[in-house]
């Protein structure tokens, strides 16, 4: 049974193909494979099925026509590198310094790296530095992986780099992978009857890194690549026994702060594993019965409140819910329609149990007991939970109502798929459009705008979501008869327009890339099916430029002071601007940061 075969306008094949092949690129190149739930099933769904739902990647020809004309992600080498030459791709002291700031306050709400720890190690590679540059080849690969991987999502301020000549963010990306390189070949040149050192010292740190690469990945359109550099760093944490508890009694006695690393890098690659698994339609890696280690705690040795921990255990219990859906729902044969709303009623009902912090009824401001910039931490956190909750139905609604060759389902919970799919869409598009109106509210400044946007996920996690479930209302529209199921689809979908039109011109480039991708797939597709109204304004569809080639301009700067802080001595002729952020509030139309 085709569960799509009655469409009233179906898309051309030419539509379909050039929509698709778009949209495909937001997710990972020609050739690879993207499973049940995506846009890409959206889309097929409400085609003729003419067409070839994938492309495949060819394993016949040795030749490699047309890479010489690609554009690459970086002109920095990627191989033939050592340590010692790495180093010298480091900032000076004073830029080195201001970029870690950028990336602690405004960033690492996501991802958990020890601040104290942190500055301990790099004044250690410093002095090792100073040294002499022979001494450089002494410090780990591992570590100038975590190293280049701050430096490359931290954001930066417009005088920074004027003054001191600093990389651009992806270059900075690129050093982090060819440590990642040096760290794995340094496996094949170690001896293993070296009792002195391992190449396996520092592992670590190197998992540590990858969340944070794999989310640099994301927000430019490359979740595949995301997706498999998470898996190589599951493999590494494996062979380095992060999967098993830092209490297991047949360890060596390990010090507080070597357990804390090891947990926060195990509880990140599996939040990230389900994640990107979950959004490509791939089999996970790491499954219940490999692992034995303790949830994160959600206090400090202290007793006070742990903000990490305390989010970190809330997303662990989606990612399991949204493996379980995977394992339930994503496999080769199709399930009935009940099994669907099944895994639904638990993600819903989970969605309740939630704390009150992380509760959207619950006005973020009105929290007793947190500072100022506790209760911002806390409404970023928010948006990333609720924005995988929606994002988790959303798809699992779309693999419900999708799909060729399924046995014949009870109309009645078909139905009922379709309606839930349609409203979480709604959902979902109003909680991004109403998340974004909020940011530019708050930061009207455009370079404020651009931190706002990098602190908050929003570029990947705003922008794609709305995506998806555009394309998701679209499809499931189509085939459903009753124009009040459908009531505010086409306001909706020219809500979202607006929005990434926005977010277009404001982050030309590659932060950029997903809103305009979302675009030139939307565009058209609003064009064939509300045609009825015409648009109310096209010049706010004009997608800006794509200046890869100049991010200089995407700049702005956070904290928690109110003066000029000067970086290093008085000599560097700089200073970096700090602002006190707004002081939180929760704004009618959006979420506040």
């Amino acid at each position: 049974m085709d569960l799509a075969s009655t469409i009233s306008r179906p898309l051309s094949t030419v539509l379909y193909e050039s929509s698709s092949t778009i949209a495909h690129v937001c997710l990972a190149q020609h050739g690879e494979f993207i499973g049940r739930g995506s846009l890409i099933c959206a889309l097929h769904s409400i085609t003729n099925r003419s067409s070839p739902r994938f492309l495949y990647a060819k394993s016949t020809d040795p030749i490699f026509e047309g890479r010489g004309d690609t554009e690459r992600f970086s002109f920095i080498p990627y191989a033939s590198h050592t340590v010692q030459q790495l180093v010298l791709k480091l900032p000076q002291t004073a830029a080195f310094d201001a970029l870690v700031e950028s990336y602690f306050f405004n960033l690492n709400w996501r991802y958990g790296i020890p601040e104290p720890w942190f500055t301990r190690a790099t004044k250690q590679m410093w002095s090792k530095i100073q040294m002499s540059p022979g001494h450089a080849s002494e410090i780990n690969a591992h570590f100038l992986m975590l190293v280049f991987s701050i430096l490359a999502v931290a954001p930066r301020d417009d005088q920074l780099g004027v003054s001191i000549p600093i990389h651009s963010c992806d270059d900075y990306f690129m050093c982090a992978m060819i440590s990642r390189r040096i760290a794995e070949d340094d496996y094949l040149n170690t001896p293993r009857t070296s009792t002195m050192v391992s190449p396996a010292d520092g592992t670590v740190l190197g998992c540590l890194a990858i969340p944070i690469l794999a989310n640099f990945l994301s927000e430019r359109g490359r979740v595949s690549e995301a997706w498999k550099l998470v898996g190589n760093g599951i493999r590494n944490a494996q062979a380095v026994g992060l999967h098993r508890d830092p209490d297991w009694r047949l360890w060596q006695v390990m010090s507080r702060e070597e357990k804390m690393l090891r947990m926060r890098a195990w509880w990140s690659l599996f939040i990230a594993d389900r994640f990107l698994s979950y959004m490509l339609g791939r089999p996970h890696m790491i499954r219940r019965e490999m692992y034995d280690v303790e949830l994160p705690s959600s206090t400090n040795e202290d007793g006070s409140l742990d903000l990490f921990g305390f989010n970190q255990r809330i997303i662990i219990e989606l990612a399991t819910l949204l493996g379980d859906v995977i394992d339930n729902c994503y496999n080769v044969s199709y399930p009935p329609c009940r099994e669907f709303i099944v895994m639904d009623e638990k993600l819903e009902a989970w969605r309740g149990s939630v704390p009150n912090e992380y509760q959207e009824s619950q006005e973020i401001t009105c929290l007793r007991g947190y500072q100022d910039t506790e209760i911002s931490i806390l409404a970023r956190q928010r948006y990333i939970l609720n924005t995988w909750y929606l994002v988790g139905r959303l798809k699992l609604l779309i693999a419900s109502t999708t799909g060729q060759h399924r046995a014949a389902q009870i109309p009645r919970d078909l139905g009922r798929c379709r309606e839930l799919c349609i409203s979480v869409a709604l959902e979902l598009i109003k909680y991004q459009c109403d998340f974004h109106d909020g940011l530019v509210e708050q930061f009207k400044e455009r370079q404020k705008l651009h931190y706002a946007y990098l602190a908050s996920g929003w570029l990947f996690h705003g922008c794609f979501s709305l995506f998806e479930a555009c394309v998701a209302l679209l499809a499931t529209k189509e085939r459903i008869t009753g124009q009040e199921t459908v009531l505010g689809a086409m306001e909706a979908f020219d809500r979202t327009l607006e929005v990434l039109s926005e977010t277009a011109k404001h982050e030309a480039g590659k932060e950029g890339s997903i809103a305009n991708m979302a675009i030139n797939v939307l565009q058209p597709l609003r064009e064939q099916h509300f045609s009825g109204r015409p648009l109310d304004d096209e010049s706010l569809f004009e997608v800006a430029p794509n200046t890869d080639g100049d991010l200089s301009w995407l700049t702005g700067s956070m904290s928690q002071r109110d003066e000029d802080f000067v970086y290093g001595e008085g000599s560097v002729g700089y200073t970096l601007r700090y602002e006190t952020p707004p002081k939180p509030s929760r704004l009618s139309n959006g979420p506040s940061l």
